[in-house]
């Protein structure tokens, strides 16, 4: 097996060396063209990858100039010097960690051949804001050019300081507060559990739709490239890719590559082993420009520790942050690898670099493998578990300062044609994505991951997985779009039981309604708000009154938890919050779309989909209610399905819920929605003649 990998590295190595040269081109070769289709994903044509990239560069400024020029300001640090004062807080956060500096690093640290490709990148963002100034503000022309270490930047920004950790993440930490998580749900699908026998895979992102989590779709074609997927704004590779050999979704894992320290300040400095140590001072000066134009300067000072830069708040919190992680620079080469990838030995290659710190990461190709890996780059560590890891750890021990060692891919868990012929992952733990077989903790060391659990959306996914017979490419795309609530099946029927028993008049009319819901999030369903309420009412936790009539077993998801160890106060819950419902509405008949809108551009529709609490598949995040309603902001991104063909490019059918352009008065903006309203999706389109029959406009270099 390790030869065969070596062997497929070798191979990967031969595709990306031949070609790309040392010295790539600034311009595009003649025959590179982007065809712009209906709904404004840009598909890519080059003859060569220098000139992909570029292409890409120039087709994503086409869509998002504004915001990608934006966050690579961000990126550098220097946001509030084009944009104001409401950038400061990211500016001291960027600069803290010391993203710059880490990106020039990077930068420097680059292959001759990958370095060219990020260059033909930046080159391409710039060929696009030269001939089209006069679609940016004044800020973002200031901004400009574009280098390759934004590039660089941007990227450590988004996953080494916001995913893997973030400043939310380490004040949380310090003060010992809830960790607010990421979620995403991915599935493959293997050959004994299709129907046409060949492998699938369910890809599904559930981001923030603004800022920095907006999301680009794109087809890219080149000499050993056919890659369709999506990523980030500002991104120069595929996060999320299908190509016609391989194709893999993430979700996030949350493991143990970033930690924080708290510190035990003395005097001046810090003690370390019994000593007082000074901090390493540097003093930096943020500008920031005012309404007038003219810049206020504002001092900046950074303390770092042997660990790494400090950081400390009026509560008297100070703790020191370690991410070794940002000294592994080929991140984006990694994912360049994998989209390379012809076979399973030649992906886990490209994987093996460990480069990426983060993401569950699911796979499947057109031999019919899948795996599940929690893949992390955690450092080789004496001592400690999850727990201790992810908490704050003492700094006041040089032991307990991670060195550059980190443990080896072979040696985070995974699943490689599990008997179930199927891998999941809901942002639960490693050792549930396999069913009804789990992974083994004990194989693997204690720092790895948490213990085995469950989210309620994995519950679902399992259950949706196990209980369906042969799946066909329909049936996968029924099971993505499932609004059914998993939590609903584990708790409404003795709920409607406790309110029938012990319940008021208004708690009994409420059970009637929950008989009659369809345990959906439709547009039309009448009951989902209301067991909403409910289960807002207890905190998203039937703990806070009074606990489940049983508790919940990790390897029984589909029947545990269940029900209430003290029914007569969850029939009151359900009182009160029909009563509240009463008040707010007139009525405790709340029509699920009539509340939970879909807002964006011109558009106001009615929302499907229910919060992640409620274990649907197809999952929103809302924002605050305004006048009895609230829009959704979050939730389901890119969201895919795909089948594999052993004779031609996959097949499937894909939705980015808001739309692939931002650029403000554009279409695009907003044209998906309307299928996101109506829970339908459109076909990935793959061959240049499908693209041509829906061509909106044609870019040729």
């Amino acid at each position: 097996m390790l030869l065969r990998a070596r062997v497929g590295l070798v191979l990967t190595l031969a595709v990306l060396t031949a070609s790309v040269g040392p010295r790539a081109a600034a311009a595009p070769a003649k025959g590179t063209e982007i065809l712009w289709d209906t709904f404004g994903i840009p598909h890519i044509f080059a003859p060569d990858h220098p000139s992909l990239f570029h292409a890409y560069g120039y087709g994503q400024m086409e869509g998002h100039a504004e915001l990608l020029v934006r966050l690579y300001a961000q990126a550098r640090g220097r946001a509030a010097e084009f944009y104001g004062d409401s950038y400061l807080t990211s500016d001291r956060w960027v600069r803290t960690t010391g993203i710059p500096e880490k990106a020039r690093q990077w930068a420097a640290q680059q292959t001759p051949e990958f370095g060219a490709l990020i260059r033909a990148f930046a080159d391409g963002l710039n060929a696009w804001a030269e001939k089209n100034k006069t679609l940016l503000s004044p800020a973002a022309r200031g901004v400009l050019p574009l280098t390759p270490e934004d590039v660089y930047a941007h990227g450590l920004r988004i996953i080494h300081y916001d995913w893997l950790t973030s400043e939310q993440t380490v004040y949380r930490k310090a003060r010992q507060q809830p960790i607010e998580t990421h979620g995403s749900n991915g599935w493959a699908i293997g050959p004994s559990k299709s129907a046409s026998g060949n492998a699938m895979l369910m890809s599904n992102s559930h981001l923030p739709w603004s800022d920095m989590d907006t999301y680009f779709e794109v087809q890219l074609t080149a000499p050993g490239v056919t890659s369709y997927g999506a990523v980030w704004v500002g991104f120069p590779v595929l996060r999320q890719c299908f190509t016609e050999f391989v194709a893999w979704t993430q979700t996030t894992n949350g493991p143990t590559g970033a930690d924080v320290y708290r510190l035990t300040l003395q005097g001046d400095g810090y003690v370390l082993d019994g000593k007082v140590r000074p901090f390493d001072v540097e003093q930096q000066v943020i500008k920031v420009r005012q309404a007038d134009g003219t810049l206020r300067e504002v001092a900046h000072t950074i303390r770092r520790t042997v660990h790494g830069p400090v950081f400390s708040d009026r509560r008297g919190v100070a703790v020191a942050l370690r991410v070794p992680a940002a000294d592994r620079p080929r991140m984006f080469e990694q994912f360049w690898r994998m989209g390379l990838a012809k076979t399973f030995d030649q992906w886990r290659a490209a994987m093996r670099m460990q480069q990426l710190p983060i993401f569950n990461t699911m796979y499947a190709d057109r031999d019919g493998r899948i795996m599940y890996v929690y893949n992390a780059a955690p450092p080789l560590r004496e001592r400690g578990d999850y727990a201790f890891w992810n908490g704050v750890v003492p700094g006041d021990q040089t032991a307990l300062i991670a060195g550059d060692k980190i443990v080896p891919f072979d040696e985070l868990p995974q699943a490689i044609d599990p008997p179930s012929g199927w891998v999941q992952n809901s942002n639960d733990s490693p050792w549930t994505s396999t069913y009804p077989v789990l992974i083994d903790p004990a194989r693997y060391r204690p720092y790895i991951a948490p213990l085995p659990s469950h989210t309620q959306r994995s519950q679902r996914g399992i259950r949706l997985l196990s209980e369906s017979g042969k799946i066909s490419l329909d049936d996968l795309k029924a099971m993505k779009l499932s609004t059914r609530s998993e939590i609903a099946d584990h708790f409404v029927d003795d709920l409607v039981a406790a309110a029938r028993q012990h319940g008021s008049p208004r708690a009994k009319e409420a059970a009637e309604i929950l008989v009659r819901w369809d345990r959906q999030g439709e547009t039309t369903s009448d009951g989902a708000f209301l067991f909403l309420r409910f289960v807002q009412g207890a905190g998203n936790n039937f703990q806070n009154i009074g606990g489940y009539g049983v508790p919940a077993d990790v390897r029984q998801p589909l029947t545990t938890p269940r029900g209430f160890a003290d029914p007569k106060r969850a029939a009151e819950l359900l009182d009160r919050q029909a009563r509240a419902l009463e008040d707010e509405y007139d009525t405790m008949h709340v029509i699920w779309g009539d509340v939970i809108r879909l807002r964006r551009g011109a558009l106001d529709l009615p929302g499907n989909g229910l919060p992640g609490a409620l274990g649907a598949i197809r999952t929103i995040s809302t924002g605050p209610f305004v006048n009895g309603k609230t829009e959704i902001q979050g939730g389901d991104t890119f969201y895919a399905v795909i089948e594999f063909s052993k004779t031609g490019p996959p097949r499937g059918e894909a939705l980015l819920g808001y739309g692939n352009w931002s650029r403000p008065g554009s279409k695009h903006v907003d044209d998906q929605l309307p299928l996101a309203s109506q829970k339908k999706m459109r076909p990935m389109l793959r061959t240049r003649q499908a693209i041509e029959q829906q061509l909106e406009s044609r870019k040729i270099f």
